[in-house]
């Protein structure tokens, strides 16, 4: 995927009037292959101040680095010598896991000689023996970036699949898109309801043993679906599976925010997450967020629907995600973060949008702490010792997510968290209260 196609102008200055130095360059490096030179500037024309490099070897994401531009601009020898300054650990960790010699360093040329490397036999055997899986998204009133989505989708490299479309938009043109331009693809129209509703009516029509979803504003990597599934065990215990989340574009002041306000990235080890063991400091299974997210995630279609699909009193404020990862943890099952089942998201743009988004993600977080005492009554004192303390990581001054943001990052963004957060106990209950209703549409 080229930097060059990434980027839009847009955002307004924040309260402060200082602004993040955008637009930044975001693209991908294969270390098998020679690096190329990056573009100096967006097609509007505005040069990059700099670049963000996702690093990849045999496919497997490894880290992601920045890179400032030098003498002669985005040069391949320069920035591969920061490539190997920053990841070269992970570089021969890599390359040893696969019995491959370890390197000294990496140039321009890339790192040759690794043809069929022992880490893809997993993703080999999959295909070879590939269970039928669903992919599932929703979608409403984003036809402009729907069929990027569905565009991504049908390159995967998966021999049985299905991908359906649930439509809630207020208008034709997504079906109209769906129908015409991607007519292999299932279209069903959501009556009423948001995501979790939405989620539910295509886990109703899933035909595959695996149903996976993404969002209508990602773009998936083609080895994605083939990584989700090989993530998954062979004796059960795994019920869903998550993956790496990584900006599709920097164009924005906003995007640059989201960024620093923590994201989706959950890191590039890969991770089983479940309660038995975990250790006295542990949130589990409480604080779900850094599992991963529906914009990357995969299940076992029989368990998710054991477990009752998504729950929707979460529909209002969105978190239906988190929730399901709650009911899994807590019936004893495992889920893996498996970062090479990639994804590629376009962050809010502007300043507005992403306020909203951040005041719905703090009030569903509340109200998914809240669902977990109303539906887990037995969990309260393990409730009470454990969850304060990643009350503090997300909203004290000092944390580490809060050192993460600049000094440009606006206040308000900080203050409409706080906002939220006391009104994610009326959500639930709303909700709760709603969910009757919202059933209906759910089955169709």
């Amino acid at each position: 995927m080229s930097a060059a196609s990434r980027h839009r102008h847009g955002g307004r200055a924040n309260e402060q009037g200082a602004e993040p130095l955008v637009p930044i360059a975001v693209l991908e490096v294969e270390l098998t292959r020679p690096l190329e030179s990056i573009p100096l500037t967006d097609p509007s024309g505005r040069r990059y101040v700099s670049a963000r490099v996702l690093v990849r070897l045999h496919t497997k994401p490894l880290g992601m680095v920045d890179v400032v531009p030098g003498y002669g601009g985005f040069l391949p020898a320069s920035y591969a010598a920061v490539i190997w300054q920053q990841l070269a650990d992970r570089i021969n960790l890599h390359l040893r896991d696969d019995g491959f010699p370890e390197v000294v360093g990496i140039g321009p040329a890339g790192l040759l000689g690794h043809e069929a490397p022992p880490c893809q036999a997993r993703r080999r055997e999959i295909l070879a023996r590939a269970p039928r899986a669903t992919v599932l998204v929703c979608t409403r009133d984003r036809p402009d970036v729907l069929g990027r989505t569905l565009s991504s989708l049908g390159k995967l490299e998966y021999p049985d699949y299905e991908t359906i479309v649930v439509d809630g938009s207020s208008t034709s043109e997504s079906k109209n898109l769906v129908l015409f331009d991607f007519p292999h693809i299932r279209y069903v129209r959501l009556a009423g309801g948001r995501l979790a509703v939405g989620r539910n009516r295509g886990l109703a029509e899933a035909s595959g043993e695996i149903v996976a979803f993404t969002d209508d504003d990602a773009v998936v990597d083609r080895h994605w679906l083939a990584e989700h599934v090989a993530a998954f065990d062979d004796h059960g215990r795994v019920a869903c599976t998550t993956g790496l989340s990584v900006p599709l574009e920097l164009a924005t002041p906003a995007q640059l925010w989201f960024e620093e306000s923590g994201a989706f990235v959950e890191g590039f080890e890969r991770r089983m997450i479940e309660v038995a063991g975990r250790g006295r400091r542990s949130l589990l299974p409480y604080a779900t967020g850094k599992i991963g997210a529906g914009v990357s995630m995969a299940w076992r279609t029989s368990v998710l629907r054991r477990l009752g699909g998504f729950d929707l009193a979460m529909d209002r404020r969105g978190g239906e995600d988190v929730a399901a990862f709650f009911d899994a943890l807590c019936a004893g099952y495992q889920i893996v973060y498996h970062p090479s089942a990639l994804v590629f998201h376009e962050h809010r743009r502007s300043h507005e949008e992403l306020r909203r988004q951040i005041y719905n993600h703090a009030a569903a977080l509340s109200a998914n702490l809240t669902r977990c005492l109303v539906t887990k009554p037995d969990h309260v004192y393990d409730f009470a010792v454990r969850v304060p303390r990643g009350l503090v990581y997300g909203f004290h001054p000092d944390s580490i997510r809060n050192h993460q943001k600049s000094a440009e990052f606006p206040a308000d963004l900080t203050r409409v968290e706080w906002l939220a957060m006391p009104t994610g106990p009326w959500e639930y209950f709303k909700g709760r209260l709603e969910a009757k209703r919202l059933a209906a549409f759910a089955r169709g």
